[in-house]
């Protein structure tokens, strides 16, 4: 029976672990926003989805983690048929999530005058929390972007009798480990399907969840494409040497990375070298790094509107929204959290038309890395650069900066080679509506 998962010992400890850790996690920055949201209470879905009894409120729950997983679920809203009546629900763990879809519904309304769409924080995976939150919105469908395998939420929606499907599909080796030595209760809340991003993912998933496994398009490449759609940016930030920067960096390349800009400097006295944290909370830990190692680190809020980036500086970005004027500035690129996080998006910098360089910590993007089906890899067309230490990484830097390509050559490039791996956003758009027809 389906009432019988939550009856599992598993979810009582489960219970239990969230019942002693959410004091803790009020006093996450993070979490606090949209706190009384996250828990649910009587009217969580209203005005947007007004309680109608006996009536779905909304047809599709989708389930996204972050910034990155919000856009491939307005990617998904976009491909669906816009002559057909949905009713969207994107529950998000982050305010960077929440924002990116708000900033989507009215463009999403013009584009899709039938469409309704609304966002809400995701609710904590508490059982009696996600079960209630599930039985407000009553989804025809609820589709899981990338790894949003929450065990409350998949366990709910097999007892409120709600398909469940993961699109975009990708898995950790620690998941998989989890899912084997819980093998039964994985049998107990196996989505519908899985849509994987890989063969590897799809495998991973196959090894845990006894349901069909399929392989499909990355989304993000996607939206990659609708980048390259848009004209080649001119709207560089005015420097007075070669730019060298250091985009979405993370706190485990605060000790590895600056002990290695010394070089650049040795190479290029007259560059300017920008930091540009993918969390802003880490800003002061790089400027503290920084100044340790004699750099006097610049910060750009201090800077004024009118922005120069100086020579022989280190400049830190403690603002968001500037990545593609800063592609569009610098002569080479490193993108960061690949040194141990798994790394950041590196499409959007080939998008802008710079080849990135990474270390050797990929996972998170082993999908775009890999040539499955024959297909070349971004390595093998040269269209991206890795080596597996932060003093290589620095070579291979100075060596782009000495002679950049053309960002037209660049991005005409990604697009030949984005050309063979799109329509992932339209696949899982059909998937959904056929679902939603069979039900």
């Amino acid at each position: 029976m389906a009432s019988s998962v939550f009856s599992r010992p598993f979810f009582f400890f489960y219970n239990l672990l969230w019942r002693a850790a959410l004091p803790f996690l009020k006093r996450s920055r993070r979490l606090a926003d949209g706190w009384n949201e996250r828990l649910v209470p009587e009217h969580w879905l209203e005005p947007d989805f007004p309680a109608a009894p006996g009536e779905p409120a909304a047809d599709i729950w989708l389930q996204a983690a972050s910034g990155g997983e919000a856009r491939l679920a307005v990617a998904v809203c976009q491909a669906l048929d816009r002559e057909k009546a949905f009713r969207v629900l994107v529950v998000t763990w982050t305010r960077q999530g929440r924002d990116v879809i708000e900033n989507a519904i009215r463009p999403l309304k013009e584009s899709h005058p039938l469409l309704k769409l609304a966002v809400r924080f995701a609710p904590f995976d508490r059982p009696d929390i996600v079960r209630r939150a599930l039985a407000l919105a009553r989804p025809r469908i609820v589709a899981l972007l990338e790894t949003e395998l929450w065990p409350s939420l998949m366990a709910a929606c097999r007892e409120q009798d709600v398909p469940l499907y993961v699109m975009n599909g990708r898995i950790t080796a620690s998941t998989v480990n989890f899912g084997r030595r819980f093998s039964s209760l994985m049998k107990a809340i196996a989505p519908c399907s899985v849509h994987a991003i890989s063969e590897n993912d799809r495998r991973g998933f196959a090894a845990i969840f006894p349901c069909a496994t399929q392989t499909m398009p990355n989304i993000k490449f996607d939206l990659a494409a609708e980048l390259l759609k848009k004209p080649l940016s001119d709207d560089a930030f005015r420097a007075e040497g070669p730019v060298f920067l250091f985009a979405s960096v993370r706190s485990g390349e605060e000790t590895r990375l600056p002990g290695q800009f010394s070089r650049i400097f040795a190479a290029r006295p007259e560059a300017c070298i920008v930091v540009v944290p993918r969390h802003l909370h880490r800003v002061e830990s790089w400027r503290s790094v920084l100044s340790d190692l004699g750099f006097a680190p610049l910060l750009v809020s201090e800077m004024g509107e009118k922005i120069l980036l100086p020579q022989g500086r280190v400049l830190i970005w403690d603002r968001f929204g500037d990545l593609p004027r800063l592609y569009a500035s610098a002569q080479t690129v490193f993108v960061g959290g690949s040194f141990g996080q798994g790394g950041q998006n590196f499409l959007e910098s080939l998008a802008a038309g710079r080849v990135p360089c990474i270390g050797p910590s990929a996972s998170n993007f082993l999908w775009a890395m890999s040539g499955e089906g024959g297909l070349k890899t971004l390595e093998q067309s040269d269209l991206l650069h890795s080596a597996p230490t932060p003093r290589e990484v620095i070579d291979l830097m100075v060596r782009q900066a000495e002679s950049p390509r053309p960002r037209a050559a660049v991005r005409k490039e990604f697009q030949d080679w984005l050309s063979l791996r799109l329509g992932g956003a339209r696949r899982t758009a059909s998937e959904l509506e056929k679902a939603m027809k069979s039900r």
